[in-house]
């Protein structure tokens, strides 16, 4: 009886031995040929179970990051955004720089596909710090390539045109000569934008004598047609743009096609073809710019053909798209941040500097002061940039401000038939739901990056100031400065309205304040920068 009781109990042990095993095994098998055969990888890791009880936190984050990465090199969606965040926390926490840099490249990626470009830059640049020195050229030619199509969103032509040419340089680096003719492309195209036609046709001819790539082909064969047709030669403008149909596309270059095709027919008064490729646009991947663009094109056609009611139908699109374009418009720009997080940087190192001399022997305290003359007289000029950049941050953070406040009375207002209805708990329940929606309260991670952004870093400055605060005190804080009433702040935190009180009573005893009313003052100040 008791060998067979231990038979059993080997049997069972190996089985649970290998269930615990299986799972980072397939992860590792995921890794080893992403760079050969990404779609494999992608499958398995499709495949594999996340659950908690499964996997160890160090591989839910490596399975996080290399699912993004098998997405990002299958052209597929990167989602969901609480698989990367879990992978950008944990190497965070254990300071694995190197997998911390590719974290922070796909959340960017997140960020720039949603055209949020300022979160993308700030942590394209956090990336270059992470990889400073290191001879990663793959990796630093898609964040150039990115960061250049961010300047080209934001109409800054000539840095975007540098960006790319260091892409370009680090992809030849790197043997890849398919992206550094991609690269070319996209130099050529700012060519294009900054009126020298001559340069941009070079260019494009350059990168299609380079390979015979059908996806580049396609590419260069479509910037050549629009190259022509804003140069007015619409005959090789409409041969070349026809050409570059038949090629297969990369994220919106088809949508691109079709719609300068619509703009071309409509010039030369074609109607009906300019309609057929400006509805086709619509059916594949697109942005807010192109489809503006296509929905002005319907309705001026729809106004030559006399249908006044389907042209003010395309019109209300139109404006949804302008007003969807100015808010990726009043986006801080790629440079001021690039410019900023420099300065920080070099601010930071000057501190260090000043600080390490302070310690050193009297005998070259006069040297120290020489060197401390040096260093102020030199940073003048950067306090006075790091002054205007304060102010435009103020600005954009006045403006954020009035953003989230205008949403949710918008958002309460659109409900305001359906809220006089419902009952007492349906009406919490929808201010729950409100808030949630335009703050994202029961996403720390989503929340506290808003509040960041609104209020001057204000979630990050309290938590390494005031190390006993809770996730609900620091909610209390960004809701109070956002000037939420206190029956809202109680449903959101679940809590009693009078209880409010009490926990602003423990939050001012918390940060050794005096009163509440100090309390008022130093959160407005921290939130405000000064």
């Amino acid at each position: 009886m008791l060998p067979l009781f231990r038979c059993w109990f080997y049997l069972i042990f190996c089985i649970f031995m290998y269930g615990c095993s299986l799972m980072p095994n397939e992860i590792k098998n995921a890794e080893r040929i992403m760079e050969t055969n990404p779609d494999s990888a992608l499958h398995i890791l499709q495949h594999v179970r996340t659950d908690k009880l499964m996997l160890s936190s160090a591989d839910r984050a490596l399975y996080g990051l290399l699912l993004f990465q098998a997405l990002d090199k299958n052209s597929q969606p990167l989602q969901p955004d609480s698989v990367i965040n879990f992978s950008v926390n944990y190497y965070q926490n254990v300071n694995d720089k190197p997998r911390m840099a590719k974290s922070y490249f796909y959340k960017a990626r997140v960020y720039k596909r949603a055209q949020r470009f300022d979160n993308a830059t700030i942590l394209y640049l956090k990336v270059l710090d992470l990889i400073q020195g290191k001879k990663d050229f793959v990796l630093l030619g898609e964040i150039y390539s990115d960061m250049g199509d961010i300047c080209s969103f934001q109409l800054d032509y000539k840095e975007s045109q540098k960006k790319y040419q260091k892409a370009k340089e680090y992809f030849i680096k790197a043997n890849d000569m398919i992206d550094a003719c991609y690269k070319l492309i996209d130099i050529g195209r700012m060519y294009r934008f900054l009126g020298n036609h001559n340069r941009a046709r070079l260019c494009y001819k350059h990168a299609l004598s380079q390979t015979p790539d059908s996806l580049l082909q396609g590419d260069a064969y479509q910037e050549i047609g629009i190259n022509f047709y804003t140069a007015q030669q619409y005959d090789s403008a409409q041969y070349f743009l026809r050409k570059s149909l038949r090629f297969p596309y990369k994220g919106t270059n088809y949508a691109i096609r079709c719609s300068t095709l619509a703009d071309l027919f409509f010039d030369i008064a074609q109607y009906d073809s300019a309609f057929h490729y400006a509805s086709m646009m619509l059916r594949y991947p697109t942005t807010y710019f192109n489809q503006r663009d296509c929905y002005r094109i319907l309705a001026n056609t729809e106004y030559k053909h006399g249908d006044f009611k389907q042209m003010a139908f395309y019109m209300s699109k139109y404006q949804d798209c302008t007003d969807s374009i100015r808010k990726i418009e009043i986006q801080t720009k790629t440079t001021v941040l690039e410019d900023l997080h420099q300065t920080n940087g070099a601010f930071s190192k000057s501190r260090h500097f000043l600080i390490l001399l302070g310690c050193t022997i009297p005998i070259i305290l006069l040297l120290s002061l020489f060197i401390v003359y040096r260093l102020r007289k030199r940073s003048k000029g950067k306090e006075k940039q790091l002054e205007e950049v304060a102010v435009q941050l103020s600005e954009k953070q006045n403006l954020f401000i009035d953003n989230l406040i205008h949403q949710l009375q918008e958002t309460r207002t659109s409900q305001a038939a359906a809220y006089k209805k419902a009952t007492i708990l349906q009406r919490e329940q929808m201010d729950k739901e409100l808030y949630n929606t335009c703050l994202h309260v029961n996403d720390w991670d989503a929340f506290k990056l808003l509040m960041n952004k609104t209020f001057n870093n204000i979630i990050t400055i309290l938590e390494s100031n005031y190390s006993d605060l809770t996730r609900k005190d620091l909610t209390w804080c960004c809701l109070f400065l956002l000037d939420i009433p206190n029956q809202d702040i109680a449903i959101i935190l679940d809590s009693q309205p009078a209880s409010l009180y009490k926990l602003k009573s423990r939050l001012t005893q918390k940060m050794n304040l005096k009163s509440t009313k100090d309390l008022d003052l130093l959160l407005k100040e921290k939130s405000s920068g000064k």
